[in-house]
């Protein structure tokens, strides 16, 4: 994925197919990844509800969610 156009919903279909209730995405440590309207709004019409964040910050929420027992799936950008 190159950090723009970004996240697509093609990106996402593994995760949505596995029947997730939340996906959080990791934009990077500066948030150089770029996540389109068009993908946020895939996930919400598929029942999905999805948080964009700086990655380390979308680590920990994921890792709450999954705590919680929420049926959670990630996708994080590493670097930039």
């Amino acid at each position: 994925t190159q950090h723009s156009p970004g996240v697509q919903p093609a990106d996402l279909e593994e995760v949505v197919k596995k029947g997730v209730k939340t996906v959080v995405i990791g934009r990077g440590m500066s948030e150089a990844l770029q996540v389109p309207p068009s993908t946020v709004d895939y996930l919400k019409k598929n029942g999905i509800d999805v948080l964009v964040l700086q990655t380390e910050k979308a680590v920990a929420e994921y890792n709450a969610l999954a705590a919680r027992g929420v049926k959670v799936g990630g996708v994080f950008h590493s670097t930039c």
